[in-house]
């Protein structure tokens, strides 16, 4: 242990020396109590001979690791609930700036923080939220309800339907579930639809087949031409389902640049509206928005095709064996929308039993998606099933 230097924004400071009569975090936490108020939110934990440091921003949710005193390292996390703020003060007084490193993630710049934190929004979201399966559903609904029909090509469905006035929602999924959800809001402060090259900025980051759904669009959908040649899907919002569901980076980056959140895409009166809806009726949907006619809604519920019927039970053996493996390395995520496999486990780490289970994914008819950003090699993400949730109360 090493000498420490508390400090916070008012000039306030104090030395923690080792051997004294408190231990080092419980006299950072007295300290903190102390100074603590609603002008005083920023505290830091020094270790002078080592040239490290911790800060905690409370009023932005947010921690920052300093390393060095000339160009010093600094990275900032965010912190998601008050228990954190303690746990990295506890862990920087342990074993310094290095110790750190397994409670990030950590990112480089203030810029990176904002866009992280519209991320965590995002992610509260009803669209996050929402299982693909159910998303398509009422998709479907939706796109016959406003006169359409959902159109397939090349094992890819496209769903789209708009309110009259100019915004729109158009949906393409492929048959093993990958998807990309365009929301466009014409009154929205991220419209480009005469600014292409800031339209096509907004799509950045979405996985090249995805993005070449937005650029085969029907010709009824509102297009805006590529700097580099072709079209694509007039944007507010792009939502990509090549893994859990995800705002294109591209978006979070205009998002953060202009201070704006989530609403702005017009993805919550858009879509979210009718997410959100627990039982999707006809006479829901028509309480919830004017755009439409009673008359048409009832059509569009009346002409939805019922989901087909599973028609062979699965395989018992590799139901049991996924379960299995659920039990022995997996969860479910926060939502139920994903079960998550091997997680912080490295390709070495898994061995042959991720080939095996990836077989049992492929045997069952599983929906695979790919591991969010900064997971571990070794993650397997699959999309829940009817089917074995059945199963997995037998073996939690």
């Amino acid at each position: 242990m090493r000498p420490l230097t508390f400090s916070d924004d008012k000039g306030n400071e104090q030395t923690w020396l080792p051997g004294g009569p408190q231990p080092a975090l419980d006299a950072f936490q007295e300290f903190l109590n102390r100074h603590r108020d609603n002008d005083n939110a920023a505290f830091g934990i020094e270790d002078e001979e080592n040239e490290e440091a911790l800060l905690l921003l409370f009023e932005v949710g947010a921690a920052c690791r300093i390393k060095g005193t000339q160009n010093p390292r600094t990275e900032y996390r965010l912190i998601t609930n008050s228990g954190d703020y303690r746990t990295q003060a506890a862990t920087f007084i342990r074993g310094g700036f290095p110790a750190l490193d397994r409670r990030g993630p950590w990112l480089p710049d203030i810029p990176s923080l904002a866009r992280a934190r519209l991320r965590l929004e995002f992610d509260e979201s009803v669209l996050r939220r929402t299982h693909p399966r159910e998303l398509r559903r009422r998709l479907d609904i939706l796109t016959r309800v406003d006169g359409r029909e959902p159109t397939t090509t090349a094992g890819v469905t496209h769903f789209g339907f708009g309110n009259g006035g100019g915004d729109t929602v158009n949906a393409w999924f492929t048959a093993d579930g990958r998807g990309l959800v365009v929301t466009f809001d014409h009154t929205s402060t991220l419209n480009s639809y005469e600014d292409p090259r800031a339209q096509a900025a907004l799509y950045d980051g979405v996985p090249a087949d995805l993005l070449a759904l937005a650029g085969n669009a029907p010709e009824t959908v509102l297009t805006v031409p590529h700097p580099d040649g072709g079209t694509l899907v007039a944007a507010t919002g792009v939502f990509t389902f090549s893994g859990p569901c995800a705002m294109a980076e591209g978006l979070v980056s205009r998002l953060q640049e202009a201070r704006l959140g989530v609403e702005a895409t017009g993805v919550g009166w858009l879509l979210e509206d009718f997410l959100a809806m627990e039982d999707f009726t006809p006479e829901a949907v028509a309480e919830t928005v004017g755009w439409w006619s009673a008359e048409d809604i009832a059509k569009g519920f009346a002409a939805t095709t019922a989901p087909e019927q599973e028609q062979t039970p699965p395989d018992r053996e590799a139901v049991d064996r996924f379960c299995q493996l659920w039990a022995d390395s997996g969860y479910n995520d926060r939502w139920d929308v994903h079960y998550v496999l091997f997680d912080s486990h490295t390709l070495e780490e898994t061995g042959e039993a991720r080939n095996e289970l990836l077989g049992l994914i492929r045997t069952l008819g599983l929906e695979r998606v790919d591991a969010p950003p900064g997971a571990a090699s070794g993650e397997v993400w699959v999309r829940s099933d009817p089917r074995i949730d059945a199963e997995l109360g037998h073996w939690a």
